[in-house]
């Protein structure tokens, strides 16, 4: 083999990223200090939440401030994920955001098996606190087809029977030997699905204490009074199945805290059994109410006997969850509980139809209108889904997801009964979650309890940098000037910089639209081209933690939805059909000679992949291997060769796999052509094989195009980057202009990501039905001016 020629094949590798998901970290930590931490939270709106294969999801994103829900421009960069029920991300837009709004869409592939799927939403700011504020929500996939109630089954897994429990939560944190307490209890299995259940307090002597019983949802309270020395234990039933647990420990000596609320006021009384009065008789307390963290109220009162109570207006307080503390004369909290704030919501938000009732393929004009109070009109960003009635409803909308879902960890069913104006009971049923499944976890208080390292920073737009090396030696090189051309940026097409005293260089701010080649060079201060030119590779995604759950998917359902979605591959989409993306080969006697060692593939198959435009969106060669290459797994965090690129387990460790570049190997362990583009790329074939003591090898062969070698350039890049995603337009019939013969089984007959009210406060939209008969679900949702989250649905009838 010839060295020399195998070196420079090697070293003429094209290295790009995809730009679109470039990793921006706070390299100066004088500058992680002085920067002021703030917060956002995203919300996706999708047309629905159940699909069939071949269908779109279609989604709207906005951008909020974490504290309130007024729309923010901090971030311009949104990273919008679909998650396999395994963990594996299948397609990531990266999604353009306007003032916090955006929209996007993904094309379920006609491959893709039935099950839960995750759609992921994040900035490369939230990155920094964890899955604090990322979005994700769950949708069904049907693709049953010819297979309809065997793969519902696998959807629905009913292998083992879910496991029971029941937890109790003592109002303000504790249960207080001698004072009467409210406790708050949730039975629930282990998929978060409430249970009806029933049960007593029973003394060590036998005696029933009290009694209580759950909502249909699992949910309840009763009042208790723990005697001194006395020992209790809880007995009951989840239906016909029987229980036996314990209380929470009980405090011999502490305080209790009971809180209402009215539209006007919180009313927190607080009351201390006989030890700890003694201590703090005459003492002050304070009372403390925090909203995202940051104080908003705090009031005084003296303990001049056992049981003291403060009422306080809550006029003026921000809408949503805050938390309430007692602490005493020496800063020691004692009692704690998340309270619902209805704050003022000044907006009316309404969708009024023309008709009653209406025929299939008629047309539908909606009038939608946003108010203040006293009538005058409201500047609004809606988006809006009308959808078939058949598809089950997530009770989830934009309102109970900012002020409720996004600060209580864990499920919550139905979230929007819980702030329903139309439901009479909202207020109780809220109280009762918060006393439950808001008792321990409390976002802001994670937040506060852990240092917040700034590792990520916010992104105006695309970032590019890299390092300027001497060609031959590993040193970088200071003072060269980079000059990045890209024809079809957005604003300047030309961007100028230098590398610093380590050879490193940084463009930020960069703005383009899908895939777009660009120009980068580097030359010394006499305009002589020189150095090695490189760009850093992908950043690693964010680590991902599923939203798991197993809702039942009726059969009669499923059959509809695999009816439809055979219809309209047969007479619609039939050319969007495609074939399996991985082509097995079985050469069980082929030999791979490597510049060291024989390899054998020893039965082991092939798996090849011929790469084609419809591959151009993944973000680059490592995130295509992930994603399809079996046994494909990320590098581990602290591997010391980088965080580039992927392994897989061989010998019983994960190792590097070889590399061969148009059948030659890459002798020198390089790690940054894991950032080529797809369209770089004709081939990839993952070799699983065995070397001469019986050990296993992996071995990745890529076939390059020519544009992806660069011969002696070094000092030059000329690479192709994926840019924002360019959002597909939503498809609805004009039956005014068209008789169409074909069935209409659309299930989302209208979908619109970017509406805006007029200066009326009004705006009017409209579409035509399908042929399917039945109820249609129309639901809005938006920011309002004043920082107001909005949503309001109807729904009507197609006979």
């Amino acid at each position: 083999m010839n060295l020399k020629k195998t070196f420079l094949v090697v070293l003429s590798i094209c290295f790009s990223i995809y730009g679109s998901a470039q990793e921006k970290a706070a390299s100066n930590p004088s500058a992680q200090k002085t920067l002021k931490p703030f917060f956002e939270k995203v919300y996706l709106q999708t047309d629905r939440d159940y699909y069939g294969t071949g269908e779109d999801v279609w989604f709207s994103a906005y951008l909020v401030n974490g504290k309130s829900t007024s729309l923010t421009g901090t971030s311009n960069n949104l990273y919008v994920e679909l998650i396999s029920p395994q963990a594996a991300v299948l397609d990531m837009k990266v999604i353009r955001l306007e003032n916090g709004l955006g929209n996007g869409d993904f094309r379920l592939k006609d491959s893709i098996p039935s099950g839960w799927y995750n759609i992921r939403a994040y900035t490369n700011w939230m990155r920094n606190f964890g899955d604090n504020f990322v979005f994700q929500k769950r949708i069904y996939l049907n693709n049953n087809l010819a297979e309809s109630s065997k793969n519902a089954s696998k959807a629905n897994p009913t292998v083992k029977t879910p496991q029971k429990n029941i937890a109790f939560y003592p109002e303000g944190g504790a249960l207080v030997e001698g004072v009467n307490g409210i406790v708050a209890f949730k039975a629930n299995d282990e998929m978060g699905n409430g249970l009806k259940t029933q049960g007593s307090i029973v003394s060590a002597k036998g005696d029933t204490i009290t009694t209580f019983q759950s909502t249909e949802v699992g949910m309840g309270i009763f009042a208790f009074t723990p005697q001194r020395n006395e020992k209790y234990r809880v007995v009951g039933s989840f239906g016909t199945e029987k229980f036996s647990t314990q209380l929470p420990v009980i405090l011999q000596k502490g305080l209790s805290l009971h809180v209402t609320r009215d539209s006007l006021n919180i009313k927190a009384a607080i009351s201390a059994n006989e030890s700890i009065f003694a201590e703090l008789n005459g003492k002050t307390l304070s009372v403390i109410i925090k909203h995202a963290g940051e104080n908003i109220y705090t009031g005084t009162l003296k303990m001049t006997k056992p049981s003291v109570s403060v009422s306080i207006p809550v006029k003026g307080f921000p809408r949503g969850i805050a938390v309430i503390t007692v602490v005493d004369d020496q800063g020691k909290p004692h009692c704690e509980r998340l309270v619902f704030i209805p704050g003022d919501n000044n907006v009316r938000f309404t969708i009024s139809k023309n008709k009653a009732n209406y025929q299939p393929r008629e047309k539908v004009v909606l009038n939608i209108n946003a108010t203040d109070l006293s009538g005058k009109p409201v500047k609004a960003s809606i988006s809006l889904a009308a959808v078939d009635g058949l598809v089950p409803q997530s009770g989830n909308n934009l309102v109970s997801y900012l002020l409720l879902q996004s600060e209580v960890k864990g499920e919550i069913k139905n979230a929007e009964q819980y702030l329903d104006p139309e439901n009479p009971g909202a207020s109780k049923q809220l109280d009762l979650l918060l006393l439950t499944q808001g008792w321990r976890d409390y976002l802001w208080r994670r937040i506060a309890d852990s240092t917040i390292k700034v590792s990520y920073l916010p992104e105006p737009g695309f970032t590019i940098k890299g390092l300027v090396r001497e060609k031959l030696a590993n040193k970088p090189m200071a003072g060269m000037n980079i000059t990045l051309f890209g024809s079809n940026f957005i604003g300047n097409k030309i961007y100028l910089t230098k590398t610093d005293a380590d050879g490193r260089y940084f463009l930020d701010g960069l703005k383009w639209y899908g895939n777009q080649a660009i120009k980068l060079s580097s030359q010394n201060n006499e305009g002589k081209k020189g150095g090695w030119l490189q760009i850093d590779s992908v950043f690693k995604p964010q680590p991902i933690t599923l939203k798991e759950g197993n809702e039942v998917v009726s059969s009669a359902f499923n059959s509809e939805l695999g009816k439809r979605t055979e219809y309209r591959r047969t007479y619609k989409f039939g050319d969007s059909i495609t074939l399996g993306d991985v082509e097995i080969n079985a050469n069980r006697n082929q030999k791979v000679q490597l510049f060291q060692e024989t390899l054998s593939t020893f039965g082991y198959p092939d798996q090849v992949f011929n790469i084609t435009a419809a591959d151009y969106d993944f973000k680059g060669l490592d995130h295509f291997l992930l994603t399809k290459a079996n046994g494909a797994q990320p590098v581990d965090d602290l591997d010391s060769a980088g965080n580039e690129g992927v392994m897989f387990v061989a010998n019983g460790k994960k190792v590097r796999p070889r590399v061969l570049i148009n059948n030659r190997e890459d002798l020198f362990d390089r790690l940054d052509f894991y950032s080529l583009t797809m369209d770089q790329i004709n081939q990839v074939v993952v070799k699983h094989l065995v070397n001469n003591q019986a050990q296993d090898v992996y071995v990745i062969s890529l076939n390059l195009k020519d544009s992806a070698l660069r011969g002696p350039n070094l000092n030059l890049l000329n690479i192709n980057l994926n840019g924002y995603y360019n959002a597909r337009t939503f498809y609805s019939p004009n039956y005014n202009i068209s008789n169409s013969q074909s069935k209409d089984l659309r299930t989302t007959l209208y979908w619109n990501p970017s509406i805006q009210t007029n200066e009326k406060g009004a705006v009017s939209i409209s579409f035509f039905n399908s042929d399917n008969k039945g109820s249609v679900v129309v639901k809005a949702e938006g920011i309002a001016a004043q920082s107001n989250a909005i949503s309001t649905k109807i729904t009507y009838q197609v006979q």
